[in-house]
């Protein structure tokens, strides 16, 4: 038996879920929060109909379920997808759908949230009239990582209040539109990408970020970002950071400024620092380069 790809994860959700005293918290009649993890392993007896999922029209939630192993099913408006691992359903309660174990699935383990809150229900009416039920989310991705980080502090009493409630909740929701966005329109992925990492660097060239302050800020491990970073723009970040530093060098080096002043504006530790940098990404050393440029005058 091939093992699942997601085995390492699901171990992790394991344990937080057996160490979570509580599986539903509720900040206000209409706010609140249940999750599970589980594996089905009788057809009979898994089987849901959103009409009947337990939601009134008056009071709807919204369904995010994650496929860990094993096989799923999901149908809607008259088309069936088969949930293999990594793949996931976002639906509204109560909604025409149907979700079950089949008959030829062995099993079929899962991670799941449902949210009662009327934003984050709008949010997601208006998002499935764009777009399918069933999407696949790689692990690295920023959206997957913000729906597992909020399942996870979830289970860790981290909520300690609706406004740390409703900051993971829409931080999730607007993750995973703006990659499904960028699924749309692929060709701007790359540059927009680029531009945001440039735009953070050029903010603070004589203190630039790491990868891992970059990895914060799309709510990613640094491991997971890097990966995800060289996926889409065929770099490392600490390449494209280097390369953003060594731009601006090239613009002070046409100046009268001295090396010690442009290593410093320009994040290196000092100019002996900055002149191997250099040196290494262009062949040639700074001195020799302003001179060529002298010349061209």
């Amino acid at each position: 038996m091939q093992a699942s790809p997601f085995g390492t994860l699901e171990r992790r959700l394991t344990r937080a879920f057996e160490n979570s005293g509580e599986d539903f918290i509720a900040f206000g009649p209409r706010q609140n929060i249940s999750w599970g993890l589980e594996t089905r392993r009788q057809p009979e007896r898994y089987l849901w109909e959103g009409l009947k999922r337990g939601a009134s029209a008056k009071n709807p939630k919204v369904l995010f379920q994650f496929t860990l192993d094993g096989r799923g099913e999901y149908s809607e408006g008259g088309k069936t997808w088969a949930l293999a691992p990594g793949e996931a359903f976002l639906a509204v309660l109560p909604s025409a759908h149907r979700y079950q174990l089949p008959k030829r699935s062995a099993h079929w383990t899962f991670f799941f949230f449902i949210v009662e809150h009327p934003l984050l229900v709008e949010r997601i009416r208006q998002l499935r009239r764009r777009e399918q039920a069933v999407q696949s989310w790689p692990v690295e991705s920023a959206a997957f990582q913000r729906a597992l980080n909020f399942w996870l502090s979830a289970c860790a009493g981290q909520f300690r209040d609706v406004w740390i409630f409703e900051e993971m909740l829409f931080g999730w929701i607007l993750e995973m539109e703006r990659e499904l966005h960028e699924r749309r329109h692929p060709h701007n992925e790359r540059e927009r990408l680029l531009k945001r990492t440039r735009t953070l660097v050029e903010s603070r060239l004589e203190r630039p970020p790491n990868a891992m302050e970059l990895a914060g800020v799309h709510g990613l491990e640094r491991t997971t970002f890097s990966r995800f970073f060289k996926a889409k723009t065929g770099m490392s970040p600490a390449a494209f950071i280097t390369e953003v530093r060594l731009e601006h060098a090239l613009k002070l080096l046409r100046t009268t400024a001295k090396l010690e002043a442009i290593a410093a504006q320009t994040g290196f530790a000092d100019a002996n620092h900055f002149c191997k940098v250099f040196r290494a990404h262009y062949s040639t050393s700074p001195g020799v380069y302003r001179r060529l440029l002298l010349r061209e005058r």
